[in-house]
């Protein structure tokens, strides 16, 4: 595996990462308020499940994964989205990642791990997974 160091290397601190999950987070629960202050222009998603056989793989820029995250709560209304502890920063290589969970109608209870790559303090690629249970305590 080769590592490299991001261009945010030495500015991602624990705050800016715990700021730019608490945004991530909100999004996911509807809230589309200015997402070019936190996803670079060129921002990408990887999921590690394939969603229903949506594109995902291409969804492009912050105006991409608004419209995908809207229609998603559209489908599925009623969904909430939490932070699950305190999201891990390695300010050299630029990256969060942070376990999250899923509340919603129906007995939706699931758990998650996304990891974002940081890059001139946005989020420029997340790599998301979703299990199929929330983890245990």
């Amino acid at each position: 595996m080769t590592t490299t160091t991001s261009p945010t290397a030495g500015t991602l601190t624990p705050a800016t990462g715990s700021t730019l999950f608490e945004r991530w987070t909100a999004l996911w629960n509807g809230d589309f308020t200015e997402p070019e202050a936190f996803l670079a222009p060129g921002f990408r998603i990887r999921f590690g499940n394939d969603p229903e056989n949506a594109a995902t793989d291409e969804i492009h820029g912050p105006a991409g994964i608004v419209s995908y995250v809207a229609a998603f709560r559209t489908q599925r209304p009623g969904l909430t989205y939490s932070i699950e502890g305190t999201p891990s920063v390695d300010g050299t290589l630029g990256q969060v990642a942070c376990r999250w969970y899923v509340t919603g109608p129906g007995g939706v209870h699931k758990s998650g791990i996304d990891l974002f790559e940081v890059v001139d303090g946005r989020i420029a690629t997340v790599w998301s997974v979703t299990g199929l249970r929330r983890f245990a305590p």
